[in-house]
């Protein structure tokens, strides 16, 4: 099962099937790991989200979605970012690197609502330009920027050499970046490279 696309995955999640969704969460648990752990920097506490993640998901198993490349990867870091958001909500949560909190505030407050508005607007001309590339270009794009996985991990986890994995990386950027050119969008480059 390890093998299975997302979408083949999520139908046998659907029908019950636990070795599916231990496939999956086998996929998927290290890649969130990360990216948590990279934001509230609290090893137990990221286990508790990832967990609570993971059991949310076998919950809405009926509901649950793919995108339209028929992977979860955004399903799953939707639901890590909104239990990222929870857990500095909670009234005694201490905030660990509060330097880097300010300086989050300070420039979030330093901007316009227009301004905010824009790279808001930019942000999802870049995502629709990103969702009509082919698979093979947004997958590895994807798990690379929103999925925090290593070159070496997407080529493991796709089935890829790690060149062929860097190649179509950069593609995908090299046709993003001449996308925001023709639109003359080119102050979006800092929400392209990483």
């Amino acid at each position: 099962m390890d093998k299975f696309p997302d979408n083949r995955l999520i139908a046998l999640i659907r029908e019950n099937n636990q070795l599916a969704f231990t496939a999956l969460v086998n996929r998927y648990w290290e890649g969130l790991y990360r990216h948590i752990h990279a934001r509230i920097g609290h090893e137990e506490d990221t286990k508790d989200i990832l967990q609570e993640i993971f059991i949310s998901a076998w919950k809405s198993r009926e509901t649950i979605y793919t995108d339209a490349n028929g992977t979860i990867a955004s399903y799953l870091f939707k639901a890590a970012r909104y239990a990222i958001i929870n857990y500095f909500s909670r009234p005694q949560q201490t905030i660990c690197n509060e330097a880097l909190l300010e300086s989050l505030l300070l420039h979030q407050s330093t901007g316009s609502a227009l301004e905010m508005l824009e790279t808001k607007e930019l942000e999802q001309q870049v995502i629709d330009e990103l969702d009509r590339m082919p698979e093979r270009l947004q997958l590895p794009y994807r798990l690379s920027r929103y999925g925090q996985l290593s070159t070496k991990e997407i080529a493991a986890q796709l089935s890829l050499s790690e060149q062929t994995v860097r190649n179509n990386i950069s593609l995908t950027l090299h046709r993003l970046r001449a996308f925001l050119q023709k639109d003359l969008l080119l102050i979006i480059f800092f929400f392209i490279i990483p």
